[in-house]
C-alpha cells in the first residue's frame, strides 16, 4: 500500500510541476510562448512523427514561424541583449548574410523566392530556439529528457518490428526515418542529448537505461559507421573528460560492445571506406576552381566515385567550402570553434555538459555524411545546429543544475 501511495504521490508531484511550468510559460510569454514551446519539441520529435515532410512543415509554420516572429517583436530587447552580448550570433549573422548574398554568384540555382523564403523560415527556428531556450532552461532540459525517451520507444517498436519488415539495414517509419544513415544519426544524437539526466528511483532507472539501449540497439542495426563513430568518440570523451562514475562506466561500456561489434560483425570494415577519399579529392578540385566566392547557394554540383555520380562529397566542411568558398568556411569554422569553447566552459553544468556531448558527436558526424549548413529543416538539421542554438542558452543557465 505504502508504495503504491508514494507512486501516486509522485505521479501528482509530476503533474503539478508539469501545470507549474505550463504557468510559467504563459506568464512570460502568453499562448504565443506556450506554441512556440510545442513547436521546438515538435522540430525534433517531428523528425521521428511526421507521416509525411509537408506535414512536418506546416507544424513548423504554425508553431514555430508565427509565435517567433510575435515573440520576436515584443520581446525584442530581450533579443538585442543577447545579440549585443554574445558575439558568435553577430558572426552567425554575418555567415547567414553571406550565404544569402552568393545567389548574386551562383552557378545553375533556380526559384530564387523560394530560397530566400526557405532561408528566412529555417532562420526564424534558429532564433525562436533562442529566444525561448533563453527563458525556460528547465523547460529546455525537459525537452531533452521527453526527446530521450521517444526515441527509446520509437528504436523499441522498430525493433520488434525488424523480423517482419524484410529489411537488410534498420532505418525507421517514413517521413524523414527511412534511410538508415538519417535514423541512426537522428537516434544517436538523441541519445546524447538526454544521457546526462538519469532519474533518481532505481526502478526509474532501469527503464530508463532500457529505453537508452533501445535507442543504441537501434543505431547499431541501421548500419551507420558514421553515426556510430561519433556515438564512440563521445563515449571516449566521457571517459577522459566525464562528470561522474556512471557516466564513466557507461561509457567504458559503450566503448568495449564497439570493439565487440567489430570483431562479430566484420561487414561493417568489409564496406572499405565507400568512395569517401575519392569524394573528397573531386571536392577538393572543385574548391580549387572557385576557391575564394565558391558556386553560390543551392548551386549543383557532379563527383564521380567508383562510377557513380554523386550531389555531394560526404564531408560538411568541404561541402560549405565548394558552395561558398574558403574564406566563408573559415568563418563558420570560427563559430563552430567557439561553440565548442563555450560549451567547455560550461561543462560543469548539466546542458552545458550535453552542449558539449553533442558538439563532440556533430564535429566527427559531419565528416562521414551529407550535412548542409543551410536550407529546410529536415532529419540530420539538428545535428548542425542544435549545439550552436543551445550553446546561445547557456547564459541563464542556474547554478543548481550543476552536475554532481
Amino acid at each position: 500500500m505504502s508504495q503504491n501511495l508514494q507512486q501516486r504521490s509522485g505521479l501528482m508531484e509530476g503533474f503539478a510541476d508539469i501545470q507549474m511550468q505550463l504557468r510559467a510559460t504563459i506568464n512570460k510569454c502568453g499562448i504565443a510562448g506556450l506554441l512556440l514551446g510545442f513547436g521546438l519539441f515538435w522540430s525534433v520529435a517531428g523528425v521521428l512523427l511526421t507521416p509525411s515532410m509537408k506535414f512536418y512543415s506546416w507544424l513548423l509554420t504554425a508553431f514555430v514561424y508565427l509565435p517567433c516572429i510575435y515573440l520576436l517583436f515584443k520581446r525584442f530587447g530581450d533579443f538585442r541583449e543577447t545579440l549585443l552580448s554574445r558575439r558568435e550570433l553577430w558572426l552567425f549573422l554575418l555567415v547567414f548574410v553571406w550565404s544569402m548574398v552568393s545567389l548574386i554568384w551562383s552557378l545553375g540555382a533556380e526559384q530564387y523566392l523560394t530560397l530566400i523564403k526557405r532561408h528566412l523560415f529555417f532562420l526564424s527556428l534558429l532564433l525562436g530556439w533562442i529566444v525561448w531556450g533563453r527563458m525556460f532552461n528547465r523547460q529546455l532540459q525537459g525537452m531533452f529528457i521527453l526527446w530521450g525517451g521517444l526515441a527509446g520507444i520509437y528504436s523499441l517498436v522498430a525493433l520488434i518490428a525488424y523480423p517482419m519488415r524484410g529489411l537488410d539495414r534498420l532505418y525507421g517509419f517514413g517521413g524523414f526515418m527511412d534511410n538508415p544513415n538519417p535514423a541512426g544519426y537522428t537516434i544517436a544524437f538523441l541519445v546524447v542529448l538526454s544521457c546526462t539526466w538519469w532519474p533518481q528511483r532505481t526502478g526509474a532507472r532501469v527503464v530508463w537505461a532500457l529505453l537508452q539501449a533501445c535507442s543504441i540497439a537501434f543505431v547499431v542495426m541501421t548500419g551507420s559507421r558514421g553515426s556510430l563513430l561519433s556515438l564512440m568518440a563521445v563515449a571516449g570523451f566521457v571517459i577522459l573528460m566525464g562528470g561522474g562514475r556512471l557516466y564513466r562506466v557507461l561509457a567504458l561500456i559503450m566503448m568495449v560492445a564497439a570493439a565487440l561489434l567489430m570483431v562479430f560483425e566484420p561487414s561493417l570494415l568489409e564496406r572499405g571506406d565507400s568512395e569517401r577519399l575519392t569524394l573528397i579529392r573531386g571536392a577538393l578540385a572543385l574548391v580549387q576552381q572557385h576557391p575564394w566566392l565558391g558556386i553560390g547557394l543551392d548551386s549543383s554540383y557532379a563527383i564521380n566515385a567508383g562510377g557513380v555520380v554523386f550531389d555531394h562529397c560526404h564531408n560538411f566542411i568541404l561541402d560549405t567550402a565548394v558552395q561558398y568558398g574558403v574564406i566563408f568556411t573559415a568563418l563558420w569554422l570560427v563559430v563552430w570553434g567557439w561553440v565548442g569553447v563555450r560549451a567547455w566552459r560550461y561543462r560543469s553544468q548539466t546542458l552545458g555538459m550535453a552542449i558539449l556531448m553533442a558538439w563532440v558527436f556533430a564535429t566527427v558526424a559531419q565528416q562521414f555524411d551529407v550535412f548542409t549548413l543551410f536550407g529546410r529543416a529536415r532529419a540530420m538539421w539538428m545535428v548542425v545546429w542544435m549545439p550552436f542554438v543551445l550553446c546561445l542558452c547557456l547564459g541563464k543557465v542556474r547554478k543548481e543544475d550543476l552536475v554532481r
